[in-house]
């Protein structure tokens, strides 16, 4: 042991060095702050985990495929969106092992409604594009379209007539051709983030119950 101030080699432990008189005092952790130290940086860990980004990609697509699939052809649908970010964990968790924190499976599951919600939007794309130029079905697709801002529009009229008539402009706009453009893009902009949101909530929902089930059976 040596002094901090002048360095001298101290023989024995002393209160005060014997050469320049500074005291000699050390802070020494007590056994009882070190489990809470552990603690603390094991808290740390898991609101920090990280993700092994490979197999969540793999996991992802593999479950984004059919939900987007599905969403396309049936509508968007709350139940398979939230069991797909759920089975996205299942498979995570069986090709990389550890246990997920909550904040792990949204990140996960925000991931498979991404691009769940990309694939039903190109399919929507791609269908519509061979609906009305390969099956030359324009017509029908044009009605459907009005029949739906006709509709949007008179529920506006009837809500607030005053401002319906301060500003026939935009009664005019949703009837239009960029009006039936702006609805489309507002629906599938919406289908999106609810793809999204309702996948990321499985994610979490697979974290917590299956993470809860491998803990029972490490302990056990």
């Amino acid at each position: 042991m040596s002094c901090h101030r002048c360095g001298t080699t101290l023989a024995t432990p002393e209160i005060f060095c014997p050469h320049c008189g500074a005291p000699q005092l050390r802070f020494e952790p007590s056994d009882e702050q070190q489990p809470y130290q552990a603690q603390g940086n094991g808290s740390t860990r898991a609101g920090n985990q990280l993700i092994a980004w490979r197999p969540a990609v793999q996991a992802a697509l593999i479950v984004a495929l059919p939900v987007g699939i599905l969403s396309s052809l049936f509508d968007f649908g709350i139940l398979w969106v939230l069991a797909g970010g759920f089975c996205a964990i299942a498979l995570y968790q069986r090709k990389a092992a550890p246990i997920l924190s909550p904040g792990a499976g949204w990140r996960i599951g925000m991931l498979v409604g991404m691009l769940a919600a990309f694939l039903s939007t190109l399919v929507d794309g791609l269908s519509m594009v061979v609906e009305r130029y390969g099956l030359h079905h324009g017509a029908s697709i044009d009605q459907k379209l009005i029949a739906l801002t006709q509709q949007m529009t008179d529920q506006m009229v009837h809500q607030n007539p005053e401002a319906a008539q301060q500003i026939p402009w935009f009664i005019h706009f949703w009837l239009s051709p960029d009006g039936h453009a702006a609805v489309v893009l507002f629906m599938s902009s919406f289908a999106a983030i609810m793809m999204i949101a309702f996948s990321s909530i499985g994610g979490v929902l697979g974290a917590r119950v299956l993470g809860a089930r491998k803990r029972v059976s490490l302990h056990s």
